[in-house]
């Protein structure tokens, strides 16, 4: 698809010569020159006022106790709804 907006961007055609190469080196004139930024240039850094706070101490024993509670619930929920699914489709069977 070719739009006319489009046709500055097309690569203009060969020539038979070759000298497509040599004036296209010659038509660039190089990156611009660099040239380095002022003093000061990026933002002063503040330094730390207040130095951050300690966090509480972790009782990892409560945490590992607390975990396994919550496994053995979801173990029996897990089998409380199996016998329940069991009883209903032992049920639905026998009708």
């Amino acid at each position: 698809m070719n739009r006319p907006a489009d046709d500055q961007w097309r690569r203009p055609a060969p020539a038979a010569d070759g000298a497509d190469a040599e004036q296209a080196a010659a038509a660039y004139p190089g990156p611009p020159p660099a040239v380095p930024p002022p003093p000061g240039w990026h933002p002063e850094v503040a330094p730390r006022v207040v130095p951050p706070r300690r966090l509480p101490e972790v009782d990892h024993d409560a945490i590992d106790a607390a975990e396994e509670r919550a496994d053995r619930f979801t173990n029996a929920l897990g089998i409380a709804a199996g016998v329940v699914l069991i009883l209903i489709a032992c049920l639905q069977w026998r009708t």
